[in-house]
């Protein structure tokens, strides 16, 4: 057996390197009296890898003001850019639950006047004419309140972005696992960023938190 002269750690006599700290068989020992260090030996290279660890995590400088807020201001930014394109989502499907329901509702106003006038013309019921209106009136109007929530969720998600650099709560707020499930019922785009930002906020709880501290702060001070 020999021994390693940097650490002291005990070799079989064919290694080449050593175990422990890999020095070269130039570095070792073949003697057989006990190493300097009496502890060296009980040195393995887990133990040296969890003792790098510690002191890597030990010497981990903590971050600087401006590093916070940069971390800080980038977060924000992405819940701005979040909230500006599930804005426009909701505004896309407002607009289209609209014309959708003014189509019906149109459809049904022609197809009412072409059918009176046909009943008209052949001597037929008039009260036809009233029924297909009436018929694509109702139809239409159920997609109308569609429309009206997303066109109102267009408008509040304007209102959180107006202020998420000043009071996130609400806008940040916003990515909730009940938003989820309204998105799930209303808009299948604006469910895509829900559940993505969800996530993210999830993730970054503690600087959230941080980000909150300090509006407060800024607010109670204006």
């Amino acid at each position: 057996m020999k021994y390693c002269t940097k650490c002291g750690y005990q070799l079989p006599d064919e290694a080449k390197f050593c175990n422990a700290c890999g020095a070269s068989a130039e570095a070792v020992n073949h003697t057989q009296s006990e190493p300097e260090n009496p502890y060296a030996s009980q040195v393995t290279p887990a133990t040296e890898q969890a003792n790098i660890q510690s002191v890597n995590s030990h010497t981990e400088a903590p971050k600087t003001e401006e590093e916070l807020l940069a971390e800080e201001q980038a977060l924000l930014n992405k819940f701005s850019i979040a909230l500006k394109h599930e804005r426009l989502a909701w505004k896309i499907y407002g607009i289209v639950w609209v014309i959708i329901t003014a189509y019906i509702i149109a459809f049904g106003l022609i197809m009412g006047i072409f059918t009176g006038a046909a009943a008209a013309a052949t001597g037929g019921e008039a009260f036809v004419a009233s029924l297909f209106f009436l018929m694509y009136l109702i139809m239409g109007l159920m997609f109308l309140p569609i429309a009206i929530i997303n066109l109102s969720m267009k408008n509040k998600l304007e209102k959180y972005r107006a202020k998420l650099y000043t009071d996130c709560t609400d806008g940040i707020g916003h990515f909730s696992v009940g938003s989820i499930v309204f998105c799930a019922f209303f808009n299948g785009v604006a469910l895509v960023f829900n559940i993505v930002y969800f996530i993210i906020a999830k993730n970054n709880t503690a600087v959230i938190e941080r980000i909150k501290a300090r509006q407060k702060e800024y607010n109670s001070q204006q």
